[in-house]
């Protein structure tokens, strides 16, 4: 239990705003991340968890598939059946990214209610945050959370998104293996072979194939298949499934794709060089969000600003040029773009 306050606290800490708990959050994932690498000095370079992520539009069953998905996991370790698969988790933790709002900023958090039987397990851990206005279906520290879960010997780290649509795909650039959750009757051919998040998903899962939806569920997924065999996948294209969260039908399946792809990208090293990607993508990403704050927060900055603004307002400059000028204030010079 105070493994679990520590880590919650942690994760409170790196997604403050504050300037002063922002340094310490700093301080607290450098120290962790030299202590880990220090001790694992002597070992294969390997990649000891697994982050998957999860993302559908709303109301396609995200929270119940998740739940469903982790007792599954977490019960194999209990009967011993994993296998010959060598990756088992024995604690598995769970980020929830809930919508705030763009009038309040409040959030709901409501995921951790819906999962009732995985928030209470002893081997799990979830964690519902806001997205604070963050595009993509992130939260800002999404990645740092994950981080931090990884380094609390969590082995599996399921990533939930907001409801999102075909281009908020940066879901991918935070986990292993990015799952995407359709509901029955939700796409046809042409929808399924549109740019954007289908197509930069690992597999697609079809949930719902139950009941009366489930001979549509059924040609769903064939939509779905059909319509993949016009996209040029990536190496990590491991097809289309068909599961129920209310019944668990189809999780065990899928839960051996899952198996197979993470062997298959532990093995090859794409799961080393994608992580390794990943880090520089979030580099840049932090970097461009303290620029940002620290430009604004800049009192020749501000200054520069409001006199930009009255002339964007009245029509004499576009957006583009009135943002080319502050950038110019920022850098301090008029010939920082002409290369």
């Amino acid at each position: 239990m105070s493994r679990r306050i520590a880590l919650s606290k942690a994760i409170t800490l790196v997604e403050s705003k504050s300037p002063r708990k922002r340094l310490m959050a700093d301080v607290l994932l450098d120290r962790l991340k030299r202590s880990s690498s220090e001790s694992d000095t002597n070992a294969t370079h390997k990649t000891s968890s697994f982050r998957l992520g999860i993302a559908g539009p709303p109301g396609v069953g995200k929270s119940t598939f998740v739940e469903a998905l982790g007792i599954f996991i977490l019960g194999l370790k209990d009967h011993e059946s994993q296998g010959e698969s060598s990756f088992q988790p024995d604690k598995l933790a769970v980020l929830c990214i809930d919508p705030s709002s763009h009038v309040t900023g409040g959030s709901i958090l409501g995921d951790k209610t819906r999962m009732s039987s995985l928030s209470y397990h002893p081997r799990a851990y979830v964690r519902p945050s806001p997205s604070s206005g963050t595009l993509g279906g992130l939260g800002s520290y999404t990645y740092d959370a994950a981080s931090l879960c990884e380094l609390a010997g969590y082995q599996m780290t399921i990533i939930e998104t907001v409801g999102v649509g075909q281009s908020e795909v940066e879901l991918a650039e935070c986990c292993d293996l990015f799952l995407l959750l359709l509901a029955p009757g939700g796409g046809d051919e042409l929808q399924g072979s549109k740019k954007g998040i289908v197509e930069v998903a690992d597999v697609l899962v079809v949930n719902k194939a139950d009941g009366e939806t489930q001979t549509l569920a059924r040609r769903t997924a064939s939509e779905y298949r059909k319509a993949m065999g016009l996209l040029r996948k990536p190496v990590g294209w491991w097809g289309v499934l068909m599961v129920s969260a209310k019944t668990c039908h189809g999780i065990p399946e899928l839960w051996k794709t899952i198996l197979q792809y993470q062997q298959y990208a532990e093995s090859s090293g794409y799961l080393s060089e994608k992580r390794r990607l990943q880090n520089r993508y979030w580099m840049w990403k932090y970097l461009r969000e303290r620029v940002l704050e620290a430009a604004k927060k800049d009192p020749r900055v501000k200054t520069r600003a409001d006199e930009i603004e009255k002339l964007l307002d009245s029509g004499i400059v576009a957006p583009r040029v009135a943002a080319a000028e502050l950038w110019r204030t920022i850098v301090g010079s008029v010939d920082s773009e002409a290369e």
